[in-house]
């Protein structure tokens, strides 16, 4: 089947039941154009047990419901699985809710936070946060007039699914074994930090005496065998050599890189490695740095979301970077990896409000390069096109309960969002049966766009004639063996008809606006609005 033109047929009526529906939309879809890039969007609300999968119209395509709130991301496997970290357990669910794996966090004695990985061979990288004392991380070269009782550095374990719920751990990395400092000869790690942009200073001055690197986001890249890390409170983003042993990993040597665990790349704040200035930092405070899916329109580039685009902090921006590797070795210029700047930036207004999120959020370029934008603070997720037009706005209807349209929307956060194509290998196979919005009500998703064959518009004439009255829905022209649905506002559907002849369809419903749907003998469909009075 070729893909299919958005295409509406009939019109659009404002009008008024019980609720002024010319009113703003508060949640749900918010703005909606036909540039939107094909697919269905992932997410799982902070304050909520469950995870969405809903299109472009926000109809939710699937659901997964949990018993915990999210830790904080979800994936959806190739083989339609989805992956999902709570705040107690690691779980892998099935397309239709059904358990496959669940392991208990605390059964592998290990601080889970931010995001996880899954891998090409089933195993789940874990990104993880490791707790040491003033006295041990002086010991190994950090002054002691900053530092506060217990110093954090993350950490990066792969662990391997074992039955239906348990894990083992099969591949070990930390900072604790990277590091340098030229503060005092006479403890660990004394070296020229200059000399040494593979390791990480201890003593670079960013204002954490306690949480110094945070990591936030963690990637992988099958074809290369390596790991995209975004440490927060050190302003870049960094790429280690997955292809090593763990006894390799906690060295300066090994793997396909021959640099063992050390960095192979590092990149938006030089000054960490004693190279360039404020003038050089390109990031700040930034989330979400992942590779850009091969296949994808810039396969192969880094996306990442920059909570701020200088030291004002005042706005953020998406941005779109392209590392330099030649042979094994990413390049470098002046002694600074490159790139020199982004590919591509972004930063502007959403539907009139400044864009800037102190915190969190995320980023994903999508199949046809269009960016899609995560605001954490505001549960709002954006697509954005390369030339900078807003294509799609939908805001979470999901906080500690699901609000109603034109409620005042408060909680409704979500970590990320994730934007599959319809091609995804998860959907071959599967029901993609709609089940109506989160919310009760959206006058976007009720005058949203229904897939047609762009061929079938020649030859499909009958319309439904509004108002329908008396109970009856009249069409302008005869139907013959068309199945047929009736849903309210709320996705729910009130009329099925198998095989409809004729003109004239008898119902007993209650006066309001409903979307009828015609389902033709070849699966081309078509959609419209019927209002009853």
């Amino acid at each position: 089947m070729f893909l299919q033109k958005l295409i509406f047929i009939g019109a659009f009526f404002c009008f008024t039941i019980q609720v002024g529906l010319c009113q703003n939309n508060t949640v749900g879809v918010l703005h909606k154009t036909d540039s939107v890039s094909e697919g269905y969007t992932l997410f799982t609300p902070d304050q909520n047990t469950d995870a969405y999968l809903i299109n472009n119209c926000g109809e939710i395509i699937n659901q997964w419901n949990f018993t915990e709130r999210p830790a904080q991301t979800c994936y959806l496997l190739e083989n339609g699985n989805l992956l999902r970290v709570g705040r107690s357990y690691i779980e892998i669910r099935d397309w239709n809710d059904n358990l496959v794996w669940k392991v208990l966090k605390n059964s592998l004695n290990v601080r889970q936070h931010h995001d996880i990985e899954h891998l090409p061979n089933g195993n789940i990288l874990l990104l993880l946060k490791d707790n040491y004392t003033d006295s041990v991380i002086i010991q190994n070269g950090r002054d002691s007039s900053k530092v506060a009782a217990n110093f954090f550095l993350d950490r990066i374990i792969e662990i391997q699914p074992i039955g239906t719920d348990s894990a083992i751990i099969v591949w070990d990395w930390t900072y604790f074994d990277h590091l340098i400092q030229d503060f005092d000869s006479s403890k660990a790690n004394y070296g020229n930090v200059l000399n040494h942009p593979e390791l990480l200073d201890l003593n670079y001055e960013n204002n954490q005496l306690v949480d110094y690197t945070h990591c936030n986001s963690i990637d992988y890249n099958p074809y290369l065998d390596q790991i995209l890390l975004s440490a927060r409170h050190l302003n870049e983003i960094m790429i280690i050599d997955h292809s090593t042993t763990t006894a390799q990993a906690s060295g300066h040597s090994g793997g396909v890189s021959g640099k063992g665990g050390d960095f192979i790349w590092r990149w938006g704040n030089p000054a960490v490695y004693k190279r360039g200035t404020i003038l050089d930092q390109k990031l700040f405070l930034q989330h979400d740095a992942k590779w850009i899916d091969s296949g994808y329109a810039d396969g192969g580039k880094i996306s990442v979301f920059n909570n701020s685009i200088d030291t004002n902090y005042n706005q953020s921006s998406v941005n779109v970077l392209i590392p330099s590797i030649l042979g094994i070795n990413y390049t470098k210029t002046v002694n600074i990896y490159d790139p020199i700047s982004f590919d591509f930036s972004w930063s502007d207004s959403i539907l009139g409000n400044v864009f800037y999120e102190k915190n969190k959020s995320g980023v994903q370029s999508t199949k046809d390069g269009n960016l899609l934008i995560c605001e954490t603070s505001k549960g709002q997720i954006t697509e954005i096109s390369k030339s900078g037009k807003n294509v799609w706005t939908y805001k979470n209807p999901v906080g500690i309960s699901i609000f109603n349209q034109f409620d005042s929307v408060t909680f409704n956060g979500i970590f990320r969002a994730t934007k599959y194509p319809t091609s995804y290998p998860a959907f071959i196979g599967k029901t993609l049966s709609k089940s109506g919005t989160i919310e009760n009500i959206n006058t976007m998703t009720d005058s949203c766009y229904i897939y047609i064959d762009i061929n079938e518009l020649e030859r499909i004439t009958p319309y439904v004639l509004n108002p329908a009255y008396n109970g009856q829905i009249r069409f302008s022209s005869n139907l013959s063996n068309t199945s047929m649905s009736i849903s309210d506002l709320s996705g729910k559907k009130v009329i099925s008809v198998s095989s409809f002849n004729g003109n004239v369809l008898e119902s007993n419903l209650k006066p309001g606006v409903y979307v009828i749907e015609l389902i033709f003998g070849d699966a081309s469909r078509i959609a419209q609005k019927v209002i009853v009075q």
